[in-house]
């Protein structure tokens, strides 16, 4: 078999990328074939025999992989074939047919489909269209020359085991929004349309089931005449074999939340109505799961999925949601099959905080991801008209961990942290809004945003810190606050080995505090620090050491009030025991050795808090961010929130905060630890605990 010519089967369209990836596209479904995973696999071009291929591998361990995973494929009749001489690829064409008066068709010539649909002509009172591939770039075009752009339509579109029916369109700008949705969940196909900029056809199905497609057609005519079908603007699924109807919410189009040119963000009252699990909130778990149930859906939702992680019988659930992203296939950017999907964990007390976590969470990180309605002016720093941030003030890094970066041999350069210094070329900056000064801010673009096509992300990348979600936007930037004032006093602590004290436990509430002794006091001692510095805003480490191999772990939390501090820190020691261990991991706990400065220390005294809750999220922001201001630091949010999705969120700064990561170009880091009194002198970067907190 080695030395016959291997080729794609031929109903894959096969794209090549210029990274050696290579990506198949079927006629309902796309494969990617990363580069590590399928090594030599972008040399297969029908041309060439098994063994010529090999003769170009790096080593005889790729050589090997390479003739194991094509003779696997070939064998199961997936993805390869050996040359078949006797097989002819034709193109199938599709043609536009009008069937009676409301009954147009987008299918292959030869469809035995055309003959049945004239049996339901009579019976489909609303425009509709039926298509082998909804995403089809032709197909747009052929409803746009049948009925125009402004006429009402439906869609049918038919797969191999299911077919989907649309919600009622007004225009072809609703079938733009839903084509929108459906590709966002198509993410391969939806990264290498972004990459090359062109719509990417995709195989005719020839797998089609006429008989069990014909059977489901009475279904599909009762829901196409449903009236309140089309008002509720679902899209629904019917699978072939079972009948069974799903539904799936059209939440089109989605948009970016309208801003003025400024990126103003105006304040408003928000009374904290649920603060005892999940902190500072406007509506309970209950009633964020409710709204945002409608938006989980693997074909068209935001939130793809969630699903609870196996805790056994611990009474602390922890739930995982995902959603999908595309990113761009750049050369320099390694991609592999967990590139396009993203997975969120939550964490509450309660099974329902656990859950909404989860899934603001998802939104939190989904709206964060690039799309081409975001708005950038691109030129050099000297170039704009208003105040900025640089690379360097966001993100400090020292000389020598640039130098680091730089050096391919250290293991530092290949971190995704690893860049470069700016030195003020041309780069895309995003407006955000001094809460502090109450002015518009720029920062780059690639800060604010995940998975951009712009090259300088060389200089810096879009990470989590600072983001957020909530029920309205404050509630988003509040939250977004804690986070940020909970990871400087975890850098400031992890880094400099400080000896904290311990906080009383006795003093959290016991119907939310017994749940959580009761899941980690089974296999760990556990005890919380107060880390609390200068920001005099609350922040706990909760520290787990297992009891059998005595490998710690460790969650952190932040609140105006300490005890909901040290809970959300408990509930985060919860979150992270059951991943602890996963592979990849950039953390390694079991590297931890046991110092003092991860025991309470009794001698040591916390510094007391200086802001007294008020009740409303508003006032709460205003008085963090007048704290801050008197430490020499400003505030800056961006509110990234996307309609219709009932949850808001923005991003926010704080420049001169420790990060949790290495960042030892921040004199904050060294400073703080001599100003408050906890060391006599400061540490460097040679002297400070060496091991990066990369959680």
């Amino acid at each position: 078999m080695n030395k016959k010519i291997v080729q794609w089967l031929s109903h894959y369209n096969i794209y090549q990328l210029d990274n050696k990836n290579v990506i198949a596209i079927g006629a309902d479904q796309e494969y990617f074939f990363c580069r590590v995973a399928f090594p030599l696999f972008y040399l297969i071009n029908g041309k060439r025999t098994i063994e010529e291929i090999t003769d170009k591998a790096d080593n005889k361990l790729q050589a090997m992989q390479f003739t194991r995973l094509c003779n696997s494929l070939i064998n199961r009749g997936e993805f390869l074939q050996i040359e078949d001489s006797a097989s002819v690829t034709q193109k199938i064409e599709c043609t536009t047919t009008l069937h009676g008066k409301n009954v147009w068709s987008y299918l292959p010539n030869n469809s035995p489909l055309l003959q049945e649909l004239s049996k339901f002509i009579d019976k489909v009172c609303i425009p509709t269209f039926f298509t082998h591939d909804l995403l089809n770039s032709s197909f747009k075009q052929s409803v746009t020359m049948s009925i125009g752009e402004e006429s009402k339509f439906q869609i049918v579109s038919l797969g191999v085991n299911k077919l989907t029916l649309s919600p009622l369109l007004n225009n072809i700008d609703e079938l733009d929004g839903l084509l929108a949705h459906l590709k966002a969940n198509k993410p391969v196909l939806n990264s290498l349309e972004k990459s090359l900029r062109t719509p990417i056809e995709r195989p005719v199905c020839s797998q089609f089931n006429l008989e069990m497609c014909c059977n489901t057609l009475e279904t599909l005519i009762g829901c196409i005449n449903d009236e309140s079908q089309r008002r509720e603007k679902y899209l629904i699924e019917i699978d072939f074999s079972s009948q069974k109807t799903t539904k799936h919410f059209a939440s089109y189009p989605i948009k970016r939340t309208a801003s003025n040119s400024s990126n103003e963000i105006i304040l408003h009252a928000k009374k904290i109505s649920h603060d005892l699990d999940g902190g500072s909130r406007t509506l309970n778990a209950q009633e964020t799961i409710n709204n945002l149930s409608p938006y989980i859906s693997q074909l068209i939702g935001p939130i793809a999925y969630f699903e609870e992680l196996d805790t056994s019988a611990s009474p602390i659930k922890i739930f995982k949601a995902a959603f999908f992203k595309s990113p761009y296939f750049i050369d320099e950017i390694d991609l592999d099959h967990n590139s396009f999907v993203q997975i969120c964990l939550g964490k509450g007390v309660s099974k329902e905080q656990s859950l909404a976590s989860a899934l603001c969470e998802t939104i939190e990180r989904k709206n964060a991801q690039f799309t081409n309605q975001i708005s950038t002016t691109y030129c050099t720093p000297s170039e704009l008209d208003k105040r900025f941030y640089s690379f360097q003030e966001l993100s400090p890094y020292s000389k020598e961990q640039y130098s680091n970066f730089a050096d391919q041999t250290h293991t530092d350069a290949r971190r995704k942290q690893a860049c470069s210094a700016y030195l003020n070329d041309h780069i895309h900056w995003q407006g955000v809004w001094s809460l502090t000064h109450k002015e518009q801010i720029y920062v780059p673009s690639v800060i604010c945003f995940a998975n951009t096509p712009y090259r300088e992300e060389k200089y810096g990348k879009w990470q989590s810190n600072g983001c957020a979600a909530g029920n309205n936007l404050e509630e988003a930037i509040m939250q977004g606050l804690f986070e940020l004032i909970e990871r400087d006093a975890a850098a400031i602590w992890w880094y400099n080995r400080l000896q904290r004290p311990s906080f009383d436990l006795s003093r959290l509430d016991p119907k939310y505090f017994s749940p959580l002794h009761q899941t980690l006091c089974v296999d760990h001692e556990y005890w919380v620090l107060d880390l609390t510095t200068d920001t005099s805003i609350p922040v706990m480490a909760a520290i787990g050491r297992h009891k059998v191999t005595a490998g710690w772990v460790f969650g952190f939390g932040c609140h105006l009030k300490p005890e909901l501090a040290a809970q959300r820190a408990l509930t985060e020691l919860c979150q992270l025991i059951p991943i602890r261990d996963q592979n990849g991991a950039p953390f390694d706990f079991d590297a931890i050795e046991k110092e003092d400065f991860l025991i309470p220390n009794s001698n040591a005294s916390a510094i007391c808090p200086k802001l007294e809750p008020s009740g409303d999220l508003k006032l709460d922001i205003l008085a963090v961010v007048e704290q801050l201001k008197s430490l020499g630091m400003e505030t800056l949010a961006l509110d990234y929130s996307q309609e219709p999705i009932p949850i808001k969120t923005a991003k926010v700064f704080v420049p001169g905060l420790c990060h949790i990561w290495p960042q030892l170009g921040n004199p904050r880091l060294f400073d703080t630890p001599v100003k408050l009194g906890l060391r006599d002198e400061q540490l460097n970067e040679n002297t400070i605990n060496q091991q990066g907190l990369y959680i």
